[in-house]
């Protein structure tokens, strides 16, 4: 979305020629996109953590210098501090609303804006009005929606806003609802209380909880660029929103399925012109989703295409595609590396999610779990989606007939699963990753999203991988590569049936074993910026998770991988 056009997006009380030049003195860096960028970079536009609470007017009012300025709009107030300088009108027509209730001034000149979608990430909290005193605390934390519903006894209505909004159409026009409607919408447990209040006041019905992340949908936000042979899309899902996205072309759309949290949202580009060759990728620290297809004529659009965007769904089954076997390589004397691409169009999966391989053999349906491994450990098959690392058991169902797969060859394997929450880690500087055989494949993204982030800086990621022999060790060159290069990185392999030349640790995982290992890392167990993962079979991930809560360790501060 343009908003209408930028330039007009000003506090300013009328259209002098001095107003409509403000926009020529806007910098290099700060224009639209430049803002959206930065809204999605993790930085704190908030100024107070994103804890999002009932401000004062008198609190407000003290925040009404250029470096740090807030204003309320509708009852909802924004740090616009980092805003200023994006701002087309100039930073001083800003200002007239800074410290105060810029409602009326908002409304008088630019009404139909979106503002709640420019500043999302700017928000502070609700501004409280005198009636509002009697039940909340000024520390009170609160969800993003409208916090209080109007008396039954009068015929006003909730708006439920647009989360989703996209910055290359104008915004779609708010949904009136009635209060039942309202409530039916959210699809949460909200707990209501009634609270008779003097007078006019009537009866008030107040949320007495926070509605639950997960019960939320997401926010997205979009744009797109291009070259004469080559056009990109990207979407903007939010910091460590953990994204998971589905493109393809369908009769001349692209269609790209964003699934964050077990939520589903589809866009659909009617494009101008056909494209072929389609990649996605993600960026998990910002929520970026790229996608990127070669145009079919060399030449510049007039524009992208008419893009349509769905509702958000809760994902309630998962659709099977058919993967090409793109290629398979050896990890060890009994597992492969198979890397696969759907047969029509291109997919990412969320950091620590799997998929599920699907089998009918003599008639009956078998399923098994399998979690990506990212490109890292296998930079040979750079032109596939997803690999998997599947070891054989020979007296097994499915994997026989997996290892045993050539290239060119169909599976079929539906996803994403899992439970995993990146947000979990936000204040994250230390990882311990605790894994047994083929339990080490999660562990793979999670290595090197720590050792590649900056907000904040990785302090250090300690594996512990657990294998019966020295062969059974998969990617054991590239981790012994990946610890010398990178000093943040500490693997101790832990082996249960070791021969005579091995020098490293022997046994099985016990509270014997990983207190001793652990002591050598002198580990801060009630630390909430240390992090534990275990993946492996069911009697080491339970064995694991006793041993790290005798030892302390909160159970917030720990995430079991179980397909």
């Amino acid at each position: 979305m343009i908003l209408g056009d930028y330039s007009t997006i000003c506090l300013t009380a009328k259209e002098t020629s001095e107003a409509k030049n403000n926009k020529n003195y806007l910098k290099s860096g700060n224009g639209l996109i430049d803002w959206i960028r930065l809204g999605n970079s993790g930085v704190d536009l908030t100024g107070v953590g994103g804890r999002v609470r009932m401000i004062h007017p008198y609190e407000l009012n003290q925040h009404n210098t250029k470096n740090d300025a807030w204003l309320a709009i509708r009852g909802r107030v924004y740090n616009i501090t980092h805003y200023l300088p994006f701002h087309p009108g100039g930073a001083e027509e800003l200002m007239r609303g800074a410290g105060r209730d810029a409602t009326e001034l908002f409304d008088k000149i630019h009404p139909w804006i979106n503002y709640d979608s420019l500043l999302v990430k700017c928000l502070v909290g609700t501004l409280r009005v005198e009636t509002q005193d009697i039940f909340f605390d000024a520390n009170d934390s609160f969800p993003e929606s409208d916090l209080l519903l109007p008396s039954s006894i009068t015929q006003d209505r909730i708006v439920i806003r647009n989360k989703l909004t996209n910055y290359t159409t104008p915004p779609r026009k708010k949904r009136l609802l009635p209060e039942d409607d309202f409530l039916d919408a959210l699809n949460t447990s909200l707990e209501l209380e009634e609270l008779s209040l003097p007078g006019y006041l009537g009866t008030l019905k107040i949320f007495k909880k926070e509605i639950p992340p997960e019960d939320v949908p997401p926010a997205l936000f979009y744009d797109w660029e291009q070259t004469p042979k080559q056009l990109t899309i990207a979407v903007y899902t939010g910091p460590l929103s953990n994204p998971g996205a589905y493109s393809r072309i369908a009769e001349g759309n692209l269609i790209i399925e964003v699934t964050i949290n077990g939520w589903l949202q589809t866009i659909k580009v009617l494009l101008e012109e056909s494209v072929q060759d389609l990649q996605t990728k993600v960026c998990y620290h910002t929520g970026k989703i790229e996608i990127t297809a070669q145009k079919a004529e060399s030449k510049i659009w007039k524009s992208c295409g008419e893009i349509t965007v769905g509702s958000p769904n809760k994902i309630t089954s998962h659709k099977i595609l058919d993967y090409k076997v793109i290629c398979k390589k050896t990890l060890t004397h009994d597992s492969w590396m198979l890397a696969m691409s759907p047969r029509t169009g291109s997919i990412v999966l969320p950091l620590g999610h799997h998929v599920r391989v699907h089998q009918t053999i003599a008639g009956s349906e078998y399923v098994r779990s399998y979690t990506p491994v990212n490109k890292y450990w296998d930079e040979e098959s750079t032109n596939s989606d997803i690999r998997l690392a599947v070891k054989r058991y020979d007296n097994g169902i499915l994997s026989p007939m997996l290892t045993s797969l050539n290239p060119g060859e169909l599976v079929k394997a539906a996803g994403p699963y899992g439970t995993f929450q990146l947000h979990r880690l936000k204040s994250t500087r230390t990882m311990y990753l605790l894994a047994a055989g083929t339990g080490i494949t999660p562990m793979l993204g999670l290595i090197t999203f720590m050792l590649t982030r900056s907000n904040p800086n990785c302090d250090y990621v300690h594996l512990l991988y657990f294998n019966k022999t020295e062969k059974d060790i998969m990617f054991h060159d590239k981790m012994t590569a990946l610890g010398n290069e990178d000093k943040r990185f500490n693997v101790i392999h832990i082996l249960s049936n070791s021969g005579d030349t091995w020098k490293g640790r022997k046994g099985r995982i016990s509270a014997k074993l990983l207190p001793e290992i652990f002591g050598e890392h002198k580990i801060d167990y009630d630390d909430d910026t240390s992090f534990t993962c275990i993946c492996g079979p069911k009697e080491f991930t339970f064995i694991s998770l006793n041993i790290l809560k005798g030892l302390g360790v909160e159970e917030s501060f720990i995430h079991v991988f179980i397909g």
